[in-house]
């Protein structure tokens, strides 16, 4: 739970990144920069059937972090900073409300 809370986090940091850097390209528009496409598309080449296959065979799961997680939480070895995931939750629920 504690690694969801960070990867949702660092989805937060990178979208209010990519917000300041649209608002940094809106507000000089003699600097404005050429928008990029994501991977993946006609511009960049496109995803070959093969390798989209190969990613949805299996999801994108790291099994050994897991496992590790899953023992250090059964032995109660399992580090929780309840303030943390307070304040995580807390900042991405007022990311949200805004």
């Amino acid at each position: 739970m504690v690694e969801s809370i960070k990867n949702m986090m660092n989805r937060v940091d990178i979208q209010r990144s990519r917000v300041a850097d649209a608002q940094t390209s809106t507000a000089s528009p003699a600097k404005a920069a050429k928008p990029t496409a994501p991977a993946g598309t006609a511009e960049n080449g496109m995803v070959s059937q093969k390798v989209v296959a190969e990613l949805a065979k299996q999801p994108p799961v790291n099994s050994e972090a897991v496992s590790r997680i899953k023992k250090a939480i059964s032995q109660g070895k399992y580090p929780i900073d309840v303030d943390q995931i307070t304040d995580a939750l807390m900042d991405a629920y007022r990311d949200l409300k805004s």
